[in-house]
């Protein structure tokens, strides 16, 4: 199994438990895994049909063809007007498969996904598919806190911009470059712009509309973020993290009772789905079920791993629900944490903010700001920043990012 894990991306999770560890798949993963083994055959077995058709040119005389179209693995293939199909070579192909991680990819996943597009890259640098997929890799590195978010986003700008260089008409990278003007730049305005060249490009490009679902979410426009929401869960009714999407679109909105339906939906299908474990113990804190929250909130914060956005809701959690101790001890390893290396500012001023330190906690809101890494949503939206919503130097920080208040 770890022969085929290793050497053909078999879609296979681990989870370590006190004396003994599980191996467990999806069937959804296993299912796209299948598909992708036949779409590889395909590539591979294109040269040689390839071959095959310029030796039928060349009996006819066009040898000037055959001569440009032999000298390697790659074609060029006009689909439309103004757009050019690039086809790998097999060796580059295979890789780029093997890279592609699944909706709930640990840590160990991702960095695995970026050594492998960074290997199709070394085969065929001229793949832009590979580039767009490593650029959204270093996106999903962002979320781990291993890194500091200005470094893997400027890392998911230039590899999106080398793959537009090469193939203007990648919804893919449109995207990464939508979600770095939002995050990183600041740019709200060329972030809805990037997105909405990504979906026309790619009306069927599931992620575009998810990601951008989020973008509207930020910024507080929920009736459209519903509705690309739902645009993704039509387009890939399989892959869960659109319909979290949903179930967050309602419950930061102010409506968690239309929430956990959506989470609950998610869960269902995938009970170990991270995400969907992790934003239904928001939706009953919101509700003020605190201990069925924390118990929640526990669980989903084992099964991502500790990450940062996971932490940090967890430390909030049980901060405002009276766990003081509980909240400093974590608010003491996470300080040591960023002593001794990296951590995200803004997992410290959720736990701060959960403690009542109002001005601790934007102090620390602030810091994450300079980082560019303020939790898996902006405090624009998130409800755990409601106390602070009139507070002067909030309003300032949401100014900056250039995101209205008129709605606070």
């Amino acid at each position: 199994m770890r022969r085929w894990e290793e050497k053909e991306s078999l879609p296979v999770h681990r989870q370590q438990h006190d004396k003994r560890g599980s191996v467990y798949a999806y069937r959804w993963e296993l299912d796209e895994w299948r598909e992708s083994r036949r779409q590889l055959m395909e590539v591979e077995n294109k040269p040689a049909a390839e071959s095959s058709n310029r030796r039928r040119w060349s009996v006819v005389g066009l040898a000037l063809l055959v001569a440009v179209s032999a000298g390697g693995f790659w074609t060029l293939r006009r689909t439309q007007p103004g757009k050019v199909e690039y086809t790998p070579s097999p060796e580059a192909y295979r890789a780029y498969e093997r890279a592609r991680f699944g909706d709930n990819a640990g840590r160990t996943q991702v960095q695995a996904g970026i050594k492998n597009y960074q290997d199709a890259i070394r085969l065929d640098p001229r793949f832009a598919r590979a580039w767009g997929g490593l650029a959204t890799a270093h996106i999903a590195l962002t979320w781990f806190g291993d890194v500091p978010a200005r470094e893997t986003m400027a890392q998911a700008k230039m590899e999106a911009q080398k793959a537009l260089s090469l193939d203007r008409h990648l919804a893919s990278a449109w995207r990464v470059l939508a979600f770095v003007a939002h995050y990183l730049d600041w740019d709200q305005s060329s972030a809805e712009k990037q997105f909405r060249k990504a979906l026309d490009l790619s009306p069927r490009e599931a992620v575009a509309a998810s990601w951008f679902a989020e973008f509207l979410l930020d910024m507080r426009r929920y009736d459209e973020a519903l509705i690309y929401a739902k645009l993704a869960q039509d387009i890939s009714p399989r892959w869960l993290e659109p319909v979290t999407v949903a179930g967050n679109i309602h419950a930061f909105s102010g409506n968690p009772d239309l929430a956990i339906p959506e989470y609950q939906r998610a869960l269902e299908i995938e009970p170990n789905y991270g995400l969907a474990n992790h934003f239904l113990g928001r939706a009953y804190l919101a509700k003020g079920q605190t201990a069925k929250a924390i118990e929640q909130l526990r669980r989903s914060n084992e099964l991502l791993g500790g990450v940062p956005f996971s932490m940090g809701d967890l430390g909030y959690a049980l901060a405002s629900s009276g766990h003081r101790a509980e909240a400093e001890r974590m608010l003491s390893e996470m300080n040591h944490k960023r002593q001794a290396g990296y951590y995200p500012a803004f997992a410290i001023a959720e736990v701060e903010l959960g403690l009542g330190h109002r001005e601790a906690a934007l102090d620390w809101l602030e810091r994450a700001s300079e980082e560019r890494h303020m939790g898996y949503y902006l405090p624009s939206a998130d409800p755990i920043y409601d106390p602070l919503r009139t507070n002067p130097r909030f309003l300032t920080l949401m100014q900056r990012m250039r995101i209205g208040t008129s709605s606070y």
